[in-house]
């Protein structure tokens, strides 16, 4: 039987922090359209409100565009790599190319527009008050939440459009980040592991991996220059949660491209 693991990843910069809450979010949207209810659909709306939150905190466009930019780089000198697969590297910088175009050609802040919309939010912030979207604080609402599922997911197409774009560079710049590397055998001793890191290779993302029967779990923290995980798991006398002193075997994957 194959064994089956649990991932758990870390960023080591806050670009990378950022785009990895973003996917977080485009996750659960995706999840929450799988099934039309009227609570999903109200889940739907404060997920696009975190979203709005998050991209208008300094310049997210800016910091995506310069994250493109330094893959297409990457991309662009590797084809003098002897041995590369040059029709998929061909394949990924067309894409990545695509997309910084296209985020060139867009105009003003991404989802800026959405702030506009007075229904919108509305609903986001009177969501911010324990109860705040009760049909009798937000008529309007509960009559737009009764209405038929094409006529409500019609809509939200719309709101999630403008996050369109930032949704395939996410996609993109995390699917090469955590392609770049594979996963090696390690072991954590008392429970602990620390790794320096290459200043010339700056590290992007670390990637822990325990079976899924395992009690403990990793908390990880580091920056550019080096890294350190400590597994966690229940003490058996106190019943809190603390390093364990155990020797702790797991995978890891270093992402430095």
């Amino acid at each position: 039987m194959t064994q089956q693991w649990i991932t758990y990843e870390h960023p080591l910069n806050e670009r990378i922090r950022v785009l990895m809450r973003l996917e977080f979010i485009f996750k659960q949207i995706d999840q929450l359209l799988q099934e039309d209810t009227k609570l999903n659909t109200h889940h739907i709306l404060l997920a696009i409100g975190e979203l709005i939150g998050i991209v208008e905190r300094g310049d997210l466009k800016s910091e995506i565009l310069k994250e493109l930019d330094r893959h297409i780089a990457t991309m662009l000198n590797l084809q003098e790599t002897p041995g590369v697969d040059t029709e998929a590297l061909q394949a990924f910088l067309q894409n990545l190319q695509g997309l910084s175009a296209q985020l060139h050609s867009s105009q003003g802040q991404i989802a800026a527009e959405l702030k506009n919309d007075e229904f919108l939010m509305g609903v986001i912030q009177r969501s911010g008050i324990p109860g705040g979207t009760c049909d009798f604080d937000m008529p309007g609402y509960h009559y737009w939440l009764e209405q038929d599922p094409e006529t409500r997911f019609k809509q939200i197409n719309v709101w999630l459009g403008k996050f369109k774009l930032i949704k395939s560079a996410c996609g993109l710049i995390l699917g090469l980040i955590r392609d770049s590397s594979l996963p090696k055998l390690q072991q954590a001793e008392t429970g602990m592991y620390q790794q320096s890191l290459d200043k010339d290779h700056p590290c992007q993302l670390v990637r822990i991996m325990l079976p899924v029967d395992s009690t403990i779990y990793p908390e990880t923290s580091g920056n550019k220059r080096h890294f350190t995980v400590r597994f966690m798991g229940e003490d058996a006398e106190s019943g809190k949660v603390k390093q364990v002193t155990t020797m702790v075997d797991f995978k890891i994957t270093v992402c430095t491209i």
